[in-house]
């Protein structure tokens, strides 16, 4: 083994924190890119510097890996959910690789979790002082930081209640204040929830009843004095969307009784969502919002991989939580880590975050740490780092060459040929691409010139999004330049169906109604236009709702004009 100038002691105290702060400089683990190269720093740490890593110490995670494995096979888009599951992979060989390391290191990682959490609260304060546009160390979500802020202050909790001096219980109650202001100004309801469900938990682990008690006391009495404007304000009532949330989990559930056993493939709720998609009306469109993510861990799990494994999930915790000894009192510091993200996480959608996972997994490994595990036989650790590392080099160059094909459909500065050969490789990989579908359509056409094909297409698109206006006005589209002006209205009225503040669908009809000498009808697809254009709406603020309220002038001018003609002519006769 190589060594790296320091005593094994001192490297169990540093490791595994080191790599937390990696894990958040990079982005925080959302982009694929950024998870493969903490994946590559990982492994070459445990091939070269790390002398006892084996799959031996899973337990329950084992279990969960097996289950993800099994959902893959299941899965839609195999190579789309290999690449999910070794992201899993990933998570529990760190989970084992901080189990292996002995009880000081969960010091080390306290103290990562806690600047952390500071940097956080930090720029937190400073945005609401300044009354800027909340963001985050992990990106512009600002509930990613929150994870860190109500981690960090249910952990100086734990450590003034375990305080033997003093200065020891000041430094502590600073830290509770100061990462109480900065999780308020955050404005995050599930940073909120997490740090009063790790409070609640440590008080019960304390066996504090009589602060317990008065914490209750507290919040009740909160909730009754602080203004209601406040109160809005703290839990987003006047957000349109806050409560927006609340219909995704219904569509998980939905999902989830549709396939209770293995999911729908792990990475795929954004696919369950689009079929399963509620309407949700922000004063243009009905169905412009879209999720990556479940907003809750153990729903998603559910929802993707089966309900065993998000029971495995919840088991794993449950296990590391409340059936491990809690040691010296870093160790119920982690504990309240750990009830704290799994709080958030089965509310939010903090665990999109890779650096979350991280410090979910590293956190549950230090509680196992210290117990005596079994010797693996000789070889054992050569043939887990190659399973590794094959899962690796696989998932590895399945994304990186699917994110290639895929810029190469999407470049319209490449020929029309190319770009179908590389549309064609990227759907291998993830079928149900919305930008890979939306961009079929018109390749299609490009391509072949043939508008029957183009409608094909497009009624395969709509299938796998059916709550998409905008296939199905391209199929619209097909059948009106065929001339198959029956087929065009029919679907015209299906796209109106789904989004009537679709403009360019109805003048579509409005031209159509008026070929068929339907004017009364045209009449009034164009005064819906006008009722628009003229009228006090919302403002478009994405691109999903612009599309819908553009609208081509010179075709809109021109059966304006027809309908104004009919109407005179019909208004001079006797």
């Amino acid at each position: 083994m190589i060594s790296v100038g320091m005593s094994k002691t001192d490297k169990c105290c540093l490791l595994p924190a080191i790599f937390l702060p990696i894990a958040v400089v990079l982005g925080g683990l959302r982009a694929w890119g950024a998870f493969a190269a903490f994946s590559a720093i990982f492994f070459l740490y445990l091939a070269f510097f790390d002398d006892d890593f084996s799959f031996s110490g899973l337990g329950v995670w084992g279990l969960l890996a097996a289950w993800l494995g099994i959902s893959v096979a299941f899965s839609p888009e195999i190579r789309n959910s290999f690449w999910q599951f070794y992201r899993y992979a990933v998570l529990f060989s760190f989970y084992i690789f901080s189990s292996r390391r002995q009880p000081d290191a969960r010091r080390t990682w306290a103290w990562s979790v806690f600047l952390l959490g500071g940097l956080a609260a930090c720029l937190s304060v400073y945005e609401g002082v300044l009354n800027l546009t909340r963001g985050s160390v992990l990106g512009l979500n600002p509930n990613y930081s929150a994870a860190f802020m109500a981690a960090a202050l249910a952990g100086a909790a734990a450590l003034f209640m375990a305080a033997g001096s003093k200065k020891s219980r000041l430094g502590a109650a600073a830290g509770l204040a100061f990462f109480s202001a900065g999780l308020l100004a955050s404005n995050s309801r599930g940073g909120l929830l997490a740090a009063l469900a790790a409070l609640l938990y440590l008080l019960f682990l304390k066996k504090a009843w009589r602060s317990l008690l008065y914490l209750s006391a507290g919040l009740l009495l909160v909730t009754v004095l602080i203004p209601m404007e406040q109160f809005r304000w703290l839990l987003k009532l006047d957000d349109p969307v806050s409560l927006e949330r609340v219909k995704i989990w219904r569509v998980a559930l939905g999902a989830i009784g549709g396939s209770p056993l293995f999911g729908y493939g792990p990475g795929l709720f954004e696919r369950v969502f689009e079929a399963f998609k509620f309407p949700f009306y922000n004063g243009i469109s009905y169905y412009g919002h879209s999720t990556l993510h479940a907003h809750s861990e153990l729903l998603n799990l559910a929802a993707e991989a089966g309900i065993p494994a998000a029971g495995l999930f919840a088991w794993g915790w449950g296990r590391a939580v409340f059936v491990s000894d809690d040691g010296d009192h870093w160790g119920a510091v982690l504990k309240v880590f750990a009830v704290s993200l799994f709080a958030q996480s089965a509310v939010d959608i903090i665990f999109y975050s890779g650096a979350l996972q991280v410090l979910f997994f590293g956190t549950l490994g230090l509680l196992a740490a210290g117990k005596v595990r079994p010797a693996d036989g000789p070889g054992f650790r050569v043939r887990a780092l190659s399973l590794l590392l094959a899962c690796w080099c696989a998932a590895f160059i399945l994304r990186f060459s699917f994110e290639r094909d895929k810029a190469c459909a999407l470049d319209g500065g490449t020929s029309p040929r190319a770009r179908e050969t590389c549309l064609k490789k990227a759907a291998i990989f993830a079928p149900g691409d919305a930008d890979l579908s939306e961009v079929s359509i018109p390749l299609s056409f490009d391509i072949y010139g043939d508008l029957a094909y183009t409608a094909a297409v497009a009624g395969d698109v709509s299938v796998k999004r059916p709550r998409d206006p905008f296939p199905l006005f391209a199929r619209a589209q097909a059948f009106y330049m065929a001339g198959a002006l029956n087929s065009a209205k029919d679907e015209l009225y299906n796209v109106l169906a789904v989004e009537p503040a679709f403009l360019r669908a109805r003048l579509r009809l409005a031209e159509i109604l008026a070929a068929e000498k339907n004017y009364p009808a045209g009449a009034v697809e164009l005064r819906k236009i006008e009722v628009r254009l003229v009228g006090k709406h919302a403002e478009p603020r994405t691109v999903y709702d612009r599309n819908l309220l553009s609208l081509p002038a010179a075709p809109y001018a021109k059966i304006a004009q027809e309908m104004q003609r009919h109407k005179r002519s019909n208004a001079d006769r006797p």
